[in-house]
């Protein structure tokens, strides 16, 4: 399908009102309802593109300032394609003033001054004349109404083709209105626009590149930093096994700017006073199940599987074992010599990822060294796997 010009839209926009109210009789409630929709989102889009041509008119100032100092201005005038009215008009005067006082670095005050867009008569030796006052800076000057202001601004917006046109004029407040700016800005309204932040007005180009990064992230490789607790099934013997808190980091990639599939390998350690000192190594996958890509608005979930090799020294390793703890254990710890002990674990969990930053997730553990150990009980039994460990964490990425 074609692309529909913007000429043919601001005449849409006249004519579609009409004829709805013509048609009345023939079409149902659900088609007027879609003109009106109709109407409404091409309103919004020419809109949208007028904000953009603005933002770039106000970004040229506060790079090359058209005033030395400081200087009152007057909006004196807004013109609309035909068909927005005076609805456009009120936006596009709201947002340029939202505009210049958020950028002070454009050296303009805007000043108000009603007698400059009211109707005003003047008469001399070669008859009386009535017009804007912004058109008869003579007369506004004998009337002592320019309220310090010397200078006027015109903002033209037009439709041509294919393209939405900004024609900025500022003219001295004198007979002859000489024009000291011009500037005529356009874009295309098949592309859509900046959408800049007011405060923070940046180039076009710097626009773009600034969207291509949210896209693109941080690159495809981060570095987690995860804080979790491990938890274990109390056994047949009763001796109930310590909580474990853990401290992780590592290094995770994406194999595509989707990150609907990722890999991370890291590297863990756990201390408790008196108890134990453990370390892990750790990879992981982990596949993206909210979405076919993850959102740059909204959390993603993620489902992974992995492998661990840990390793606990201590008090605490003793839990670990395939037999009760005897006293043999216990003259042990007493002489100074810590019991050790290095098993292999697998990991099913979940994690939410919030912006691909923070994260939060939820596992189980099999421990299959540990099917003999009295001190280790099962949270869950599948028949062929067992698994012994619950964990939380919470994750940062950098």
């Amino acid at each position: 399908m074609a692309p529909v010009r913007p000429a043919f839209l601001s005449l849409l926009l006249v004519v579609l009102p009409t004829a709805v109210a013509a048609a009345d009789s023939t079409l149902s409630d659900a088609q007027q309802a879609q003109l009106e929709a109709l109407r409404g989102e091409i309103a919004a889009q020419i809109q949208l593109q007028a904000y953009d041509l603005l933002d770039e008119l106000v970004f040229g100032w506060t790079e090359q300032p058209v005033f030395a100092l400081e200087t009152p201005l007057v909006l004196a005038d807004v013109s609309v394609p035909v068909g927005f009215g005076s609805g456009m008009q009120a936006l596009i005067e709201n947002h340029f003033a939202a505009l210049i006082v958020k950028n002070p670095r454009t050296r303009v005050a805007l000043t108000h001054c009603p007698q400059c867009t009211a109707v005003v008569v003047h008469s001399g030796a070669r008859g009386t004349i009535v017009s804007r006052g912004v058109d008869e800076p003579e007369a506004l000057s004998t009337a002592g109404t320019l309220s310090g202001s010397r200078h006027a601004l015109f903002l033209d917006f037009e439709v041509e083709g294919s393209a939405l046109v900004l024609r900025a004029r500022i003219t001295r407040l004198e007979p002859t209105l000489p024009i000291l700016y011009a500037k005529t800005l356009s874009t295309s309204t098949s592309a859509p626009a900046l959408l800049r932040s007011g405060d923070r007005l940046k180039s076009a180009a710097e626009a773009h590149q600034e969207y291509v990064d949210a896209l693109r992230g941080r690159g495809l490789y981060l570095v987690p930093i995860r804080i979790g607790v491990r938890t274990y099934a109390t056994g047949s013997a009763q001796v109930k096994a310590t909580p474990f808190p853990w401290l992780q980091v590592g290094v995770e990639g994406s194999l595509s700017q989707a990150r609907s599939w990722m890999g991370s390998f890291s590297v863990g350690f756990s201390w408790a006073p008196e108890l134990h000192t453990g370390w892990l190594a750790q990879g992981r996958v982990s596949r993206l199940i909210s979405g076919s890509a993850s959102s740059l608005t909204g959390p993603d979930l993620y489902a992974f599987v992995g492998g661990s090799v840990i390793s606990i020294h201590g008090q605490s390793a003793l839990a670990f074992q395939d037999q009760i703890p005897d006293l043999d254990d216990l003259l042990g710890l007493l002489a100074g010599r810590e019991p050790d002990a290095t098993f292999g674990a697998f990991q099913l969990g979940l994690e939410l990822r919030i912006k691909n930053r923070i994260g939060a997730g939820v596992f189980l553990e099999s421990l299959p060294a540990m099917g003999d150990a009295p001190a280790i009980g099962d949270y869950l039994d599948l028949g062929l796997i067992q698994f012994h460990s619950l964990g939380v964490e919470v994750s940062f990425c950098f």
